[in-house]
């Protein structure tokens, strides 16, 4: 009798550890799946939420926003105040000449200005007299065209004291520079890029933020280009909201990129500046060998830098062709902060929403009410 109890206890014994075993199994399992289905989950996410919704239009009222401050507006104009154009390619020197315009206290835009705050800029057959009206509500005193040179004809025609700063290099030198250096560095550059920014397509985080704060806005309506470094907000703006390659501009198509390429295609456009470019208002410069007096006369202003040479924003050794991530400035940091943290709280979200639907689907199954 006593052996029958002690083999009934063991035998006992052994199924209860079986169970155990089993259930420790079954919740190690849960909290796997826990894990790792959210995980799977957020990449589809993001891929099904792509171009589907702008939320509240955010970017796409850019043009009735940016540079629409009440001082703004009051230099609203059919012709424009600009004292430089400088229509050159890409990979010549245009941000140098930027930068040093800058320096020099003018209100200069390049591309990532423009394409940002004045995208009436860039759009493809745009009428003069809107383009002018975008130009000077945003107190622009000097532009680089690039990407869009084609409109260099259009820009002179309604920019009656502008000057004109031409920087060239020879074809070769130039296209060897575009393909194995900006556009590559670009293609990489816009791809990581591309991964960071797109948390704005689960929930509208900065949206919010900037409907509660004005933070944005505020960038928005100024529209002062980007310094160096730039403001976190502006820069922030700039990642989400640019218009660089947005359709109706149609870049890849014109401009620098019809030319890239096409030795005649590019060398046509510098003869077509000489050519309509006023006697008198035309510079043409090197920009590795260009000094601060030879600018400052150009623009008859008394000589302060002499012969020291223009800054050098971008080298064989920048890591991308965005000069403001190769600084990577604590603005700059803070700003790709903000989008990483965008992805993390999209992924909580995701995470907890996954979580609760588990445990309502377990609670409804019979075998694990048992």
């Amino acid at each position: 009798q006593r052996d029958r109890q002690t083999r009934l206890r063991l035998s006992a014994g052994g199924e209860a550890g079986r169970k155990g075993r089993g259930l420790q199994m079954a919740w190690l399992l849960w909290n796997v799946l826990l894990a790792f289905f959210p995980a799977s989950l957020y990449p589809l996410v993001i891929s099904k939420s792509r171009n589907r919704y702008e939320w509240a239009s955010w970017c796409s009222k850019s043009m009735t926003v940016d540079c629409h401050s009440s001082e703004n507006l009051l230099f609203e104009s059919n012709v424009t105040a600009l004292q430089v154009i400088a229509p050159s390619m890409g990979q010549t020197g245009t941000t140098s000449i930027i930068d040093a315009l800058r320096e020099m206290g003018l209100r200069a835009y390049h591309a990532d200005d423009h394409a940002s705050f004045a995208k009436q800029v860039m759009l493809d057959r745009v009428d003069p007299v809107y383009w002018a009206n975008a130009v000077s509500r945003c107190r622009m005193a000097a532009i680089s065209l690039e990407p869009v040179t084609d409109l260099f004809p259009l820009a002179l025609s309604v920019s009656p004291q502008a000057k004109v700063i031409l920087t060239w290099r020879d074809y070769p030198s130039w296209q060897r520079s575009t393909s194995t250096g900006g556009v590559t560095k670009d293609k990489r550059a816009s791809y990581l890029m591309g991964m960071v920014t797109s948390a704005r397509r689960v929930l509208p985080w900065i949206e919010l933020l900037d409907h509660f704060t004005g933070v944005i806005l505020r960038v928005r309506l100024n529209g002062d280009p980007f310094s160096r470094p730039p403001q976190a907000a502006a820069f922030l703006y700039r990642l989400l909201c640019s218009g660089y390659a947005w359709p109706a501009n149609d870049v890849y198509s014109r401009g620098v990129f019809k030319c890239s390429g096409q030795e005649e295609a590019y060398l046509a456009h510098i003869d077509e500046i000489r050519r309509i470019t006023p006697p008198g208002r035309l510079l043409e410069v090197d920009v590795k060998k260009f000094r601060w007096r030879e600018l400052e006369e150009f623009l008859g202003l008394p000589s302060t830098r002499g012969d020291m040479t223009l800054p050098q924003s971008r080298s064989k050794r920048s890591r991308t062709n965005d000069p403001f991530l190769d600084d990577l400035s604590p603005q700059v940091l803070l700003a790709l902060f903000s989008l990483t943290a965008m992805h993390g709280a999209n992924y909580f979200l995701l995470a907890l929403l996954v979580r609760t639907l588990l445990r309502l689907l377990a609670g409804l199954c019979p075998c694990c009410r048992r």
